[in-house]
């Protein structure tokens, strides 16, 4: 099978869309398939996978690209291939990472705010708090982007089955992102002893919350006459105003903020936490860190809605959304009980089988030859 991936982010950026776009093409490629990547971001590097990358192609490069594969495969909802797609015929499956079918935003957050999850509200709030063009540009985009996933897309892939259910898009199927949990095994701890008894990854910015972890954590601390230790690991724009938290609150003694940390290093620090939490204040499509973490073997606590409690299922605990009341409570909770932290570990083995990469990427495959068995 000849594949076109399209993908209107790649590396030397770095982020989840562009660790799958690579995933895929390597998976894709490993199982004996033509994979060609297209992306419009440029590379001063080389490029030296087994797989082949065109970066920033001509329109008659990309018509020629489209007219010779079988299929095209969106990392993303986006528009990029879109025209070669209409020209060609070729049969196109789109990932979507976030909402932009729904909203202006294409996460139902904006400038520190839930926004509407819906096309109408989401213009008429953009259009109270953001700027007329912008908001113009937005909902142009949006009705676009909505009308070539109903009209011309083969099968749109939600990510979620909680994006599934936002999302009222037609040819939608649910398959989870196969990330490649398999190195965060060795962030297992068997000894028992750990530096920190909560800990957050993630991106430091207002969606995800950890200003409620902070709050959170501040009152277990009050309640435990400072008995925990909590690591912060990311980093991002919101930090200087989460420090400010942690010193406010006088808990910088117990709060440590590593930054970004990847690779062996992260897998390390992980190592030395024992709870992770997640506490977006956004509804999550996904949540990559939350199957990591789940194995890496950690006990975990995340916001109710959202698709993080969807992949957490019975391996953790939830609380509602911007409650940090509630997520006090639920970290109280869970670091005194250790009969439920082994319970949760025990259905985490369980839950991570619905996460095998193999088994993901085998289910893009057999998806892409039923599309081409009906060409």
């Amino acid at each position: 099978m000849k594949i076109l991936i399209s993908t209107p982010v790649f590396k030397p950026m770095v982020g989840g869309m562009e660790t799958l776009a690579n995933n895929f093409a390597v998976h894709f490629t490993e199982r004996g398939h033509e994979v060609t990547l297209v992306t419009p971001i440029p590379y001063a590097g080389t490029d030296d996978e087994d797989y082949r990358i065109v970066r920033q192609p001509s329109f008659r490069e990309f018509y020629r690209l489209a007219k010779q594969t079988d299929l095209i495969f969106s990392n993303g909802a986006s528009l990029y291939a879109a025209p070669y797609a209409m020209l060609t015929g070729k049969p196109m499956v789109m990932r979507h990472t976030g909402y932009q079918v729904a909203c202006i935003d294409g996460a139902g957050w904006y400038d520190g705010k839930i926004a509407p999850l819906r096309p109408f509200p989401s213009f008429l709030f953009h259009l109270k708090n953001g700027k007329l063009p912008a908001t113009l540009r937005g909902i142009v985009k949006v009705a676009a982007l909505r009308t070539f996933a109903k009209r011309f897309v083969a099968a749109n892939i939600a990510i979620s089955d909680w994006m599934k259910r936002r999302h009222p898009l037609p040819n939608q199927v649910r398959i989870h992102n196969p990330f490649p949990i398999s190195k965060f095994v060795g962030g297992r701890n068997e000894s028992g002893v750990y530096d920190y008894d909560f800990f957050f990854l993630g991106r430091l910015v207002t969606e995800k919350g950890v200003n409620l972890l902070i709050d959170a954590f501040t009152t277990v601390q009050e309640r435990s006459d400072n008995r925990y230790r909590l690591c912060i690991i990311g980093d991002g724009p919101e930090r200087p105003r989460l420090e400010k938290m942690v010193h406010s609150a006088v808990q910088n003694a117990f709060v440590t903020f590593t930054g970004m940390l990847t690779k062996q290093a992260l897998v390390d620090q992980m190592k030395a936490c024992k709870i992770a939490v997640l506490p977006s204040t956004w509804e999550e499509p996904f949540g990559g860190a939350a199957s990591e973490i789940l194995a890496a073997g950690k006990n975990v606590i995340v916001s109710r809605d959202g698709a993080l409690s969807e992949i957490v299922a019975d391996a953790g605990l939830t609380f509602p959304n911007n409650d940090s009341a509630a997520l006090a409570d639920a970290m109280q909770r869970l670091v005194e009980d250790e009969d439920l932290q082994k319970t949760h570990r025990k259905n985490a083995e369980v839950r991570l089988r619905a996460f095998s990469e193999d088994d993901l990427i085998d289910q893009y495959i057999s998806l892409f030859d039923r599309l081409l068995a009906k060409n």
